[in-house]
């Protein structure tokens, strides 16, 4: 068995995912994490429910959204997870590591970028830099954020309920002086932005222009 097959054989099940995307998303919410772990809805939430109940992560509500995210000992099983995951692959065979090094630094291999555990791959990777930002750039980052999983919120419930093109403008319409907040806050910085945090404004400000017209 190569690395990457236990790989597979250990970290491919629904919880360890959703746990790792949750650690690399710092904040996130349910939806999200059924999307990413490619699961139904109701299957992610029980996953949370027994993640909460075994205290891996916590639910926080800001206004009518139900965040999730890590608590400390959940953290500490990331970590572990993370590191098992190494251990896997610094244990292989030189040219299986090879390989496995590869598929890391490509995306390529039996699991594609596209997929649930590509990206919970991806996003640790991610969770890493985010760490070693400094003060600021973290704090552009999380608001950035914050205001896109906001954004998403609403336009999500505005489909839910049918609301017109019209109403979803009205209801989405004030986050633009949020996203210029948050340009200008990048553009009068004491510090160099770093890549990740103006790469997550433009993302956010692309999502927020195509739900304004479509």
């Amino acid at each position: 068995m190569s690395d990457d097959d236990a790989e597979k054989l250990f970290l491919q099940e629904k919880p360890t995912l959703a746990l790792l995307i949750i650690g690399s998303m710092e904040k996130t919410y349910a939806s999200v994490i059924s999307k990413e772990i490619d699961s139904t809805f109701a299957h992610t939430t029980r996953i949370l429910t027994k993640m909460e109940q075994c205290g891996l992560i916590r639910f926080t509500l800001e206004g009518r959204i139900k965040f999730v995210e890590l608590t400390e000992y959940g953290k500490d099983v990331e970590i572990a997870l993370k590191e098992f995951r190494n251990v896997i692959r610094e244990s292989a065979p030189p040219e299986e590591a090879e390989a496995a090094g590869e598929v890391a630094a490509t995306g390529t291999g039996e699991e594609s970028p596209g997929s649930a555990a590509g990206k919970a791959v991806e996003e640790a990777g991610e969770a890493e830099k985010i760490k070693e930002l400094d003060p600021i750039n973290k704090e552009i980052l999380v608001k950035i954020r914050n205001l896109k999983e906001k954004i998403e919120s609403i336009h999500r419930e505005t489909l839910e309920q049918g609301d017109s093109r019209d109403m979803i403008s009205r209801k989405l319409g004030p986050y633009s002086r949020d996203i210029k907040k948050l340009k200008n806050m990048i553009e009068t910085a004491e510090s160099p932005i770093d890549e990740i945090v103006t790469e997550s404004l433009e993302e956010s400000s692309s999502l927020f222009e195509s739900y304004l017209k479509h």
